[in-house]
């Protein structure tokens, strides 16, 4: 018996430690030390970035833009300090890589020469023929 109360209170210790873990990239600074808009404004062009949107998340600034390079990116700014606690950038290449996963409409089944290839595997507006053995 005083086995299993062991194991269920380290079990629900572990719990309750997991959702602590996960506060890393929150900011817990007091409103009264927290610097305006402008100043976090002025902080990002500093840095070259162009902001689309700030935003107040979790406690922390939130700038939305494309930095220096020309990239989009989501940065976490303390409120107090104006340093950077996380910051995500997108490759230039996203946009591209969601065209091509897109399905091709049945006229993009032609070959370079814009003509359907002469071994009719393919006919315009209908599923290939082929067979599976």
């Amino acid at each position: 018996m005083m086995k299993h109360i062991a194991i269920a209170s380290l079990f629900l210790a572990l719990i309750g430690w997991g959702p602590a873990m996960a506060d890393d990239d929150d900011c817990h600074v007091p409103m009264s030390l927290w610097q305006p808009r402008e100043a976090v404004q002025k902080m990002a062009e500093g840095r070259g970035w162009q902001v689309s949107r700030i935003k107040i998340d979790d406690g922390c600034y939130e700038i939305r833009g494309v930095d220096e390079t020309g990239r989009r990116f989501k940065a976490r700014i303390d409120p107090a300090t104006l340093s950077v606690v996380k910051m995500k950038r997108k490759d230039r290449h996203d946009d591209d890589h969601t065209r091509a996963r897109q399905r091709p409409s049945g006229s993009d089944l032609t070959g370079a020469s814009g003509i359907l290839p002469s071994n009719r595997l393919f006919e315009a507006g209908s599923r290939p023929k082929t067979v599976v053995k």
